[in-house]
Parts: C-alpha cells; structure tokens; sequence
C-alpha cells in the first residue's frame, strides 16, 4: 500500500468511538494507506484496541467500480464474515459496522472491523530475508497446509447455488456472483453476461466463457495478442536483452493497432470456441459433490491477504469482498505463495491437499479429499488465468486447455484456430461484426506518428516494427522469445526471410 490524502478522518474518529461501549479516547495511527481496491485507516483506542476503518477506492487507478456494485461488495463481504464467525472458527476479522452507501456520517460506504493480529505473510517473508533466511520453502509449506486445513473448513459450508453471499440477523442466502471475472477490466459493463446465482455448475462456467467472450470483443484487450505473447524477463538471458525485446513487442503492436484489431479479437473468438467444448470435462468430475451444494471460497489468497504469528501460524484472513461459493474444484486450486500470479509448486500444491486431506480425514470425511484428482485443479489453474484474461501469455493456458479437446487434441492449436477462422461461418459472422468495430487507417497512422515521434529513433524503430511485421505475416505462427531477439536485416535487404523456427518458441 502507498500512503494518499486523507478524507474525513475526524468523522471516521468519531464513528469509532460511538461505537464502544464507554467513552475512550481514539486516534487515527499513521496516515490513510491506499491498496488495489481500497482506502484503509488504522485505528487505535487509548486501550491499545485495533480497529480498520475500509471503504472502496473510486480512483480511475483503481477499479473504478460503480457505487452501487460497490455496495454490493460490501454488503456481501459483511454477510460473508458475520457467516463465518458464527458458522466456522477460520480466523477473520469481526465486522464492528457497516454502511454500504454514503449517506452516513462519514460521507462514504465502509466497514468498520477488528483489526488482523499478526503480520502479512508478504511481511514475514520480507522480515526473514533482511534476516538472512534465503530459503523461505519451510514456512511456505507451513502455510501451505494450513490453507488446506481452511480450504477444508470453507468445503463444509455449502449452499445450493453459485454466488456471493447476503444476509444479516443470522440468515444468510446466495445472489448474484461478484467474482472479478464478472467484474473486473470492465467486464462489469457487459450487459448481456448472466451473473447467477446458478443452479448448476455447467450453467456457471458457461456463464464464465460468456464474460470472456464479450470482453474479447467489446472491451480494450490491453497487452493480450494472440500470438505475440507479452515478454516476460525470464525468458530472456539478460536485462539488456529483455528491454529490447519488450521495445521490440511494444512497438511492433503500435503498427497496423494490432491488439485490439478484429483479426486478434476473432483469434480469441475462435480460441473460446475450442475450451468451451471442454467445459463438460471440467465439471463432470465434481458432479457427485455438488448435490451437497457448492462450498464458499475466498477468491484471491494471496501473501498480502493471510496474515501470521512469528511462527507462521495463521493469525487471520482478510479482504473478502469477493468471496463467492464455487466448484469444489475451485476451491481445491491450491493458492500460487508467495507469489500469487505464479502455478502453485508441486511441493506446495502437494502440501496444500495434504492439510485439507488431514482435516476432512479428521472429521470423518476422507472421501471428499478424494473426489477431485490434482491433474484437474491444475487444468482449472490454466482455465481460470485463460478465462480471466490474467496472464501475459494467454496461448500457453490456451495450449494446455486445447490438450483436453474431445476431437482435436492431437493436432496442432494454431492449425486448428486457423481452420476454424476459415471453414466456420459463425467464425465468419464474427469477423465481420468484429470489424465494423476498427478504426481507420489514416487514424490509426496518426497514432503511430505520434508513438514514433517521442524518441530520435523513432523511424527506425517503425522501419523495424514494419519488418517484423512482414516476418509474422509470412507464417502467422505464435510469436516467441526468439522472434524478438532475431536480428533484423538492414534496409537493403529487407526481403530477406527468416526460418520458422525463429518464429517458434
């Protein structure tokens, strides 16, 4: 979190205080923090008492979420932590008050609550590399297996239906699902996109593919090419090497507006089709545990979320606002710690099912430990970053995705794309509304003058961004590592070709 501007902290003070029992002094400690989706004030009572004063951002760097989607959150987060204090003993802060509009004396929707014991993992692994600890593997498996004992916990409070969570006085029921893929990048704004709640679990992941499909062709697809992967440093031999090439792609989609053009917005249409016909597989597996219902999970664990004692004990658990029921399969992805964005580990990912298989053998329920095979959480893994659009290379998900299809699994992902783009008339159809939607040429050229013309270089890196143009257009193939390490031939010999191994990964 980084520090912002305080609101009306004198208001937030004095709603505090109103709620203690007796009068007692409050200050606010520290200054407003600011985080991904939130504006955070630490509260402290004279009695040494912690409470978190939290209402939404409304910045244009956030979310930028709409106020009455901002209080459904709240209002389901409220639901969901009252429900799990009095149904489960899974460690969250206690809700001390809520208001999900503005009319209050504060001026904004809030929740005002206990304050999380302990430090963030993310903390506590920073704390013990300045002290020398190189290798946090240890307490990563630590928690690793906690989560699994709580994943088993949340396993057991099950409703009938997918989505989030409402209700208050001790009754408490299932509405519409406000994961991010319904709502985040603008998704929020697909008014044809069923949200739920869903009886069933095909009905949910088609609802899902329907979200990923709208916003592939009605929304900014930001870095996402379907062939041209946005490069990641790993991949690279060295920084010197990582920035020309990230240049190289930066500038090579600048030409011609590739990203967001109807032939890269078609590729994804087309991709789609291929992992909504293994939607039966993803679903079929956890058919006999969802006649128990569907179990509640939290929706985004990651290090900042999970906080500990200095023994890497779980202290608590926070920012639940997006907490939904689920899939069992869902829930049973094991969290990617420490870093959210990375697959789990097969050390971790193996540690966390042995925590849920320890708890539901404990009480009495081993089978359930049993009912969904690792192979297929990891395949929702690569489903959900595909279906989310949460990743900076959505053809690696897609790749693995495509090795489930019923009938063309064995044959190459980019031949079969491509004769869906030519043998298809949906395909066709699609492409043609696509591409009303396009800009024009001589706009989008203005653009590009105006890109090239911030550095002295910049005809020469258009000049290279042409050629690499004319490089992939010769085989259309996805675009890898060493397509943008490749050297360039000069401009007298700019008919030169270059393999197609080049143009692999």
């Amino acid at each position: 979190m980084t520090a912002e501007a305080p609101f009306d902290l004198d208001a937030v003070v004095s709603l505090a205080r109103s709620k203690r029992e007796r009068p007692i002094g409050c200050r606010v400690e520290g200054k407003p923090l600011i985080g991904s989706f939130n504006r955070v004030v630490m509260l402290r009572f004279d009695d040494g008492t912690k409470w978190v004063f939290r209402t939404p951002r409304r910045e244009r760097t956030g979310q930028n979420l709409p106020s009455s989607l901002l209080s459904k959150l709240i209002a389901s987060e409220t639901a969901t932590l009252n429900f799990l204090a009095s149904h489960s003993t899974i460690p969250v802060p206690k809700v001390i008050d809520y208001d999900p509009c503005n009319a209050n004396s504060v001026g904004v929707p809030y929740i005002l609550m206990t304050c999380a014991t302990g430090t963030s993992f993310s903390a506590f692994l920073r704390r013990k590399k300045n002290d020398g600890v190189k290798d946090p593997s240890v307490a990563v498996t630590k928690l690793m297996t906690q989560l699994g004992r709580i994943s088993f916990a949340l396993s057991e409070l099950r409703f009938s239906e997918i989505g989030s969570i409402v209700g208050e006085d001790g009754l408490f029921g299932v509405r519409e699902c406000l994961l991010p893929s319904f709502l985040f990048q603008d998704r929020r704004r697909l008014a044809a996109i069923p949200r739920g709640p869903f009886l069933i679990e095909q009905a949910y992941h088609h609802a899902l593919h329907a979200a990923f499909v709208g916003h592939a062709s009605d929304l900014s697809l930001s870095h996402h090419f379907f062939r041209g992967p946005f490069p990641e440093a790993a991949h690279y031999p060295d920084g010197q090497t990582y920035q020309r090439a990230l240049d190289r792609w930066n500038d090579f989609m600048t030409v011609g507006d590739k990203i967001d053009s109807s032939d890269n917005r078609v590729e994804y249409h087309a991709a789609g089709s291929l992992v909504r016909d293994i939607l039966p597989q993803l679903s079929e597996v956890t058919e006999s545990s969802s006649s128990r219902g569907f179990p509640l999970g939290h929706a985004d664990l990651s290090s900042s979320n999970i906080f500990v004692d200095e023994d890497a004990n779980i202290t608590c658990i926070i920012d639940w606002e997006f907490a939904s029921t689920m899939p069992l399969a869902q829930l049973l992805i094991a969290p990617g710690l420490p870093n959210q964005r990375e697959k789990a580990s097969p050390e971790n990912a193996a540690a966390f099912r042995a925590g849920f298989a320890e708890a539901a053998a404990t009480a009495g329920n081993a089978v359930v430990s049993k009912l969904v095979p690792r192979a297929v959480t990891d395949v929702l893994w690569h489903y959900f970053r595909w279906i989310n659009l949460d990743t900076s290379c959505d053809y690696h998900h897609f790749e693995v995705l495509f090795g489930l299809h019923p009938k063309f699994a064995d044959m190459d992902p980019i031949d079969v794309v491509d004769a869906l783009l030519r043998d298809r008339p949906e395909m066709h159809e699609a492409w043609r509304r696509l591409a009303a939607g396009d800009r024009e040429a001589d706009e989008i050229e203005s653009d590009e003058d105006t890109y090239f013309a911030v550095t002295d270089d910049g005809d020469k890196q258009r000049l290279a961004a042409q050629k690499l143009t004319e490089r992939f257009e010769r085989t259309r193939r996805v675009m890898g590592p060493e397509f943008w390490m490749a050297d360039l031939p000069d401009e007298e010999d700019s008919d030169e070709c270059i393999s197609s191994t080049e143009l692999s990964q």
